[in-house]
């Protein structure tokens, strides 16, 4: 099993994504998975009408460097909302489904939106969910990209009704019937709602395309690196190894050290005679922590006798 981690680990830099590509020297990492989860904003390039130039920039670095696209992570809005950034949303998947193919990218995680009671209204949260993804099947067909959906808690999402169990995303995947849908376990997630890791990824057995390997205490979507929470490692890794999974153990893990404003831990500002200096790590730092991420990364497939370079 190959090692891969996020672009997003820098987002919290204001770096181009070429710029976040060449932090990765030096870090062990060869293999990343790009986010396009925060490129709506007012101004953003993605939004542009030159929208590709910073995914061709990001490709020419990691050329550059050696390192390879794996997997992608579409930009962050509720799909099933007709709010204000609907259009726009909806807009940005598509591209960053075209991106994926300019990339290499086969797989792309995309959010299931959220709206609907868990579970009682489910069955409205599927149709309304398959609504959107036909919006999507011209852009994943013409790409032969695969849209992976992925799992969430109530503790996060409160009872929305996005994914929550194994089998509510092999029976939405049954029900949209669609051979480009797949699954993406982020064990993060499924370490807030308690589960039974190993039986879930057992269930999801073939459609399970990609993993988001994070941990937290088991209240809040931390992003924390694994053994800094409550996460069960040895469930995920023999889930699977029973399964034969054929994908990369791709981290989302950035918060190794954290910025002063994520949630839900905000780090306050002191109100003295000087600037504040230390609300977050230097860049320096921070690679060298996402270097101690590989190496977490590497000690856990060993451990399994599954690393792969």
């Amino acid at each position: 099993m190959k090692l891969a981690t996020t672009t997003g680990d820098f987002e919290d830099y204001d770096l181009t994504p070429a710029e976040a590509v060449r932090c990765f020297e030096g870090t062990g990492f060869r293999y990343l998975d790009y986010s396009f989860y925060n490129v709506i904003y007012p101004g953003s390039p993605f939004l542009g009408n030159d929208w590709m130039a910073q995914v061709r920039d990001a490709a020419k670095a990691a050329e550059q460097m050696g390192l390879t696209f794996i997997q992608a992570h579409s930009p962050g809005y509720n799909c099933l909302s007709m709010g204000a950034d609907h259009e726009i949303g909806l807009l940005a998947t598509i591209r960053s489904i075209e991106a994926c193919d300019y990339l290499g990218i086969r797989n792309i995680v995309v959010h299931g939106g959220y709206g609907y009671r868990y579970p009682e209204e489910r069955d409205k949260f599927f149709e309304k969910l398959r609504d959107f993804f036909r919006k999507l099947f011209p852009a994943m067909e013409k790409y032969n990209v695969n849209v992976l959906i992925e799992n969430g808690a109530e503790k996060i999402m409160g009872r929305r009704c996005f994914f929550m169990t194994a089998t509510d995303m092999t029976d939405f995947i049954e029900y949209i019937g669609h051979p480009l849908i797949h699954a993406c376990w982020d064990v993060g997630h499924a370490n807030i709602r308690g589960t039974n890791q190993y039986d879930d990824i057992c269930k999801l057995g073939s459609e399970l395309y990609a993993v988001h390997i994070q941990d937290n205490f088991g209240t809040y979507d931390e992003h924390f690196a694994p053994f800094m929470g409550t996460l069960n490692l040895d469930a995920i890794m023999q889930g699977l190894l029973e399964i034969d999974y054929p994908g990369y153990f791709t981290f989302e893990a950035g918060y190794i050290l954290r910025p002063a404003d994520v949630r839900p831990h905000i780090r306050q500002k002191f109100v003295g005679n000087m600037p504040n200096r230390l609300m977050r790590s230097s860049l320096t730092l921070k690679r060298k922590a996402i270097g101690l991420l590989f190496e977490i990364g590497k000690y856990i497939l060993e451990s399994y006798d599954c690393f792969e370079e």
